[in-house]
């Protein structure tokens, strides 16, 4: 388990919560209230990008990071470029209001004289123990990550898979190849690759992802979970973006009582945080029991709280 003290961002509707680093990375998912168990032990993304070995989206130092939430929204946008490869990249992710799904939008642009031709990789880990272990079988354009009591699933909207691998991943993924002749297996980390095929300068490409959690209740054969997932890939989750982009907007007009006229630097920064605050507290309430969490943060080994 990697340690996670602190956030720098949280999106959410009332049942799913996630929290991000300010440079785009998933520390934190949790489902099906905030005050419940999280899944994530980790969760990278990286690039393959012509012969390089892999170039990690969240720690490559040759990154420039640019993090904001769309105005009055719990929409959460990173910019990231990429200096060596002239790349730029935005990653978009937000949580529909009625679906309970953490969707990822990245855009790729290339602002090179070159072409460059790339590889999406995505090395996930979920969080476990030696009573309840994870075991991964990869499934059209994604995998499911699965132990006794829930399944995380995984997928592409639209680009179909161009590798795998369930078994020891973390040995050989940083060169940006994975490859596994096995598409069933038991291991907490699995990675998968999504080839983005060549981008000309000035070219633009899109590549859509979305992560859901099963709890294995009323649904739990694997089967079942995969025809659900089926059902999930016809949601248009471009007018799921517009939708809560709505609704949140329509949300903080609601529930404005602080009258500023923004006149002057002081009283905009006022505004803004006044209106983040608005957007959080949702966030951090269990809408069964009223309950309001301190944070989006867990101590698990109380190597900094007493």
């Amino acid at each position: 388990m990697e340690t996670k003290y602190l956030n720098d961002a949280i999106i959410g509707n009332k049942k799913m919560v996630a929290s991000y680093t300010k440079k785009g990375e998933l520390l934190r998912l949790y489902y099906p209230a905030p005050d419940n168990k999280q899944y994530i032990d980790y969760c990278y993304a990286g690039l393959k990008i012509n012969d390089s070995g892999l170039v990690n989206l969240y720690q490559d130092i040759n990154n420039e990071y640019h993090q904001y939430y769309t105005q009055n929204t719990n929409v959460l946008n990173t910019e990231i470029y990429n200096t060596y490869f002239n790349l730029k990249m935005h990653q978009l992710d937000f949580i529909p209001i009625k679906e309970n799904i953490l969707v990822k939008k990245y855009e790729f642009i290339n602002e090179n004289s070159i072409d460059l031709d790339i590889k999406f990789l995505l090395h996930s880990k979920l969080l476990s123990d030696e009573n309840n272990p994870i075991s991964c079988k990869i499934i059209e354009k994604g995998m499911l990550q699965y132990s006794h009591d829930f399944t995380c699933c995984i997928t592409s909207k639209k680009i179909p898979l161009h590798s795998f691998q369930i078994n020891d991943t973390s040995s050989n993924i940083h060169t940006g190849v994975i490859q596994d002749k096995d598409y069933i297996g038991m291991s907490a980390d699995s990675s998968l690759c999504y080839d983005m095929g060549v981008l000309k300068p000035k070219q633009k490409k899109e590549l859509w992802l979305y992560l859901w959690i099963n709890e294995n209740k009323e649904v739990y054969k694997l089967e079942e979970i995969e025809q659900k997932n089926e059902i999930i890939q016809k949601i248009d989750f471009e007018k799921e973006l517009a939708s809560t982009v709505k609704y949140w907007r329509k949300y903080v007009k609601e529930h404005q009582t602080l009258l500023l006229q923004e006149d002057t630097p002081y009283d905009k920064k006022i505004k803004n945080i006044y209106n983040r605050t608005i957007l959080l507290y949702p966030l951090l309430t269990n809408e069964t029991t009223g309950g309001i969490s301190a944070s989006i943060e867990i101590d698990e080994h109380k190597t900094q709280c007493r």
